[in-house]
């Protein structure tokens, strides 16, 4: 009820499946890339840290979760 409510009184949706996760993931990869040196552990070390989210969804929709995720990453 909660949900519906707020989907009335602010109209906006996010993706879900672990979309946006992936999507930060691999954002916060290429932020890594033009970072040097120690600064840009904190930006791959939270870049994993989004990656078992849509991992641990996979399989509940019953794919294959290592096809699935390169196919995903590769969207990204």
């Amino acid at each position: 009820m909660s949900v519906a409510r707020n989907i009335l009184k602010n109209p906006k949706l996010g993706p879900g499946g672990g979309a946006t996760q992936l999507t930060v993931s691999a954002t916060l990869k290429q932020k890594s890339s033009s970072v040097e040196g120690i600064e840009k552990w904190p930006y791959e070390a939270a870049a994993i840290a989004f990656e078992p989210i849509p991992r641990t969804l996979a399989p509940n929709c019953g794919v294959n979760v290592i096809r699935t995720m390169t196919a995903l990453q590769g969207k990204v």
